[in-house]
């Protein structure tokens, strides 16, 4: 769920990365019944801030590290997309708890709940780093795509 929100902020933009972002978890639960709905609902406000973060400070990043002097190679077109990732999750990390927290009484989640929530940011360090590598790879894999296909295909988009 979090790839391609994150995936569609990159590539297309805040508001991509917002639909995207907010309709991953209600399609999921919708499709396999998975999360539950308790954990759906921070989540849509999770990942669609991840969507919208990404999509709004990729420029911004990319430009300041241009700036900066961090030109040529594939590592210096790399980097600007793991600090846009890693600012990104960071805000979404923040929206979902204080979501968790604003929803705990309201759908009763009870005091302990909301520690074991906060615990649970910390635990996905694997996906993290893996998406990590594998979002800003993809991401430059599908921008050659669309640069190859606009030279090959030039009234594509006209």
């Amino acid at each position: 769920m979090h790839i391609p929100a994150f995936i569609a902020g990159l590539l297309l933009g805040p508001v991509s990365g917002l639909v995207v972002g907010a309709g991953s978890p209600v399609m999921s639960l919708l499709l396999t019944g998975r999360p539950p709905l308790y954990l759906a609902v921070p989540m849509m406000f999770e990942i669609a801030t991840y969507g919208i973060v990404a999509g709004l400070l990729r420029l911004r990043i990319e430009s300041a590290c241009r700036r900066a002097g961090r030109r040529g190679g594939a590592l210096s077109r790399l980097l600007p997309l793991q600090a846009t990732l890693i600012v990104a999750m960071i805000a979404g990390r923040i929206v979902w708890l204080a979501v968790v927290v604003w929803l705990a009484p309201v759908i009763g989640i009870r005091g302990r709940s909301v520690a074991l929530a906060l615990g649970a940011i910390g635990a996905g360090w694997i996906g993290i780093a893996l998406q990590l590598v594998l979002i800003p790879a993809i991401v430059r894999v599908l921008e050659v795509g669309r640069s190859v296909t606009a030279r090959i295909e030039p009234d594509a988009e006209a």
